[in-house]
């Protein structure tokens, strides 16, 4: 009781009123973030993904008026949503096998915007005809909505091939490189549209932000993943450290920074790439893709941003506000278009090697809807925040609840059908090559142990 009391105390006199309950804005976002795991993890226990768990503790807690994030906290919120994308961005890259990429490209150049194209551009059209958006908003809404949540498919396929399920032909490596692509486009796009909707700099300008997001984003990611090959020395005892702490500084800088020239979609593209080429260095030196330290590591700080990330979501949905004409719409809205995707990925898939089961698990990998939607979603409302016309306050308020009605809907859908479906349509690897990545995965952590104490023998005698 004494050290509660000495803690809240210090809490006081630092940070003043925000950390104390109940309307403090730093004690209701701690409170968010703890409910939220909980809520999170009783939801697994059902067999479905956490993030709706942590969703439903955000509605739950705006509803009975424990939490409502408001004044200069939304700026530090919507600095935690950038991080949690670098975060969810590194792990996607550190993930991707270098030789199943050589061998894919192919098919992941095509997969990795065609489909998602044609889920754009159907949602922009029944936008439009169910919601009366005018046309620019419409494939805004289309361009945050395409997009596959990291959230979601990372974690089920990573465990899907530790299983070895879909190891021989690199099916978790197309899944996962593709989602990163999409994420990254998406938010390209998202940045090209907003700016045409609100900026006011000129219209070649706008256009010219998605190609040069690209091809901006292609460098920085290329460039900051060769550094890799440089330092540190891979003999070096604080390697764990120093890597993780590289590639977490370079993520921030390249997301923020490219956020700062107005080229949002450059960030998460050039992320994406840096950790891959980071990932293959590892790899190159003996660590087990997927399965270094580091990958896991951001597997960790994951844990920490998820929470965050969806119970604020959740925070925002007022459900006595909510019509429920307008849930139905949103529900066809998203219902449609995913029907369409998965149809045009099927098509796609011929000739690329891959069997009918394969095929339609990598169709249905594709369906969940939630990282890029719980990021942008509010991003919109944040956008008009300050502005005094109506009707950009009422497309945004669309945006926002299609984007909710998305993650109800799909997130639980998309994570029960990777991990049900994953088992019996994709071939199992065998067990040599289990074993291999068990005895690698034991190595791995005895010299991380090792790491620890070396490191804790050297702060001892330095003191």
């Amino acid at each position: 009781m004494l050290a509660s009391n000495i803690c809240l105390v210090f809490s006081l006199l630092l940070i003043g009123s925000d950390a104390l309950p109940p309307n403090g804005q730093l004690w209701q976002l701690i409170l968010l973030s703890v409910v939220a795991k909980a809520f999170g993890w009783l939801v697994t226990q059902f067999r479905l993904p956490g993030l709706l768990g942590m969703l439903l503790a955000g509605i739950l807690l705006q509803c009975v008026g424990l939490v409502s994030i408001e004044g200069n906290y939304l700026g530090l919120i919507r600095i935690i949503r950038k991080a949690s994308l670098v975060v969810i961005m590194m792990r996607a890259g550190l993930d991707l096998d270098p030789k199943s990429v050589q061998k894919l490209k192919f098919s992941i150049m095509t997969l990795g915007w065609m489909p998602w194209a044609v889920e754009m551009c159907c949602v922009a059209a029944m936008s439009w005809w169910l919601f009366e958006l005018s046309w620019s908003w419409a494939f805004l809404l289309g361009a945050v909505e395409a997009a596959v949540s990291p959230a979601v498919v990372v974690p089920n396929l990573i465990l899907l091939r530790e299983r070895g399920f879909g190891v021989a032909k690199g099916v978790p490596t197309l899944v996962l490189a593709v989602t990163g692509i999409e994420d990254a486009i998406s938010i390209s796009a998202f940045g090209v549209i907003s700016s045409l909707i609100l900026s006011t700099s000129s219209l070649v300008y706008s256009i010219m932000q998605g190609p040069l997001s690209v091809i901006v984003g292609v460098i920085a990611g290329c460039v900051t993943g060769l550094l890799f090959k440089f330092t540190p020395d891979k003999d070096d005892p604080y390697a764990i450290s120093i890597r993780i702490f590289l590639l977490l500084l370079s993520g921030f800088l390249m997301i923020l920074g490219f956020d700062f020239v107005k080229l949002p979609g450059a960030g998460p593209l050039a992320v994406i790439i840096a950790a891959f080429m980071a990932g293959a260095t590892f790899a190159n030196q003996g660590w087990l893709v997927g399965q270094n330290q580091v990958a896991l590591t951001f597997g960790v700080l994951w844990q920490f941003f998820e929470p965050i990330v969806f119970g604020l979501v959740g925070a925002q949905i007022k459900i006595v506000e909510l019509p429920l004409q307008m849930v139905g719409l949103a529900a066809a809205c998203v219902s449609a278009p995913a029907i369409v995707r998965l149809i045009t990925t099927l098509i796609l898939l011929t000739g690329s090697g891959f069997n009918v089961k394969e095929k339609v698990f990598i169709s249905m990998a594709w369906m969940a809807k939630a990282t890029i939607q719980a990021v942008l979603g509010p991003a919109v409302v944040d956008m008009v925040r300050d502005s005094d016309d109506l009707i950009l306050h009422e497309s945004a308020d669309i945006v926002f609840n299609v984007c909710v009605t998305s993650i109800l809907l799909t997130a639980p859908i998309g994570a029960i059908l990777i991990a049900v479906t994953g088992p019996k349509l994709l071939s199992k690897g065998t067990g040599t090559s289990l074993e291999r990545r068990r005895v690698v995965v034991r190595r791995q952590s005895s010299e991380f142990t090792n790491f620890i104490k070396s490191d804790n023998s050297v702060m001892s005698s330095s003191l």
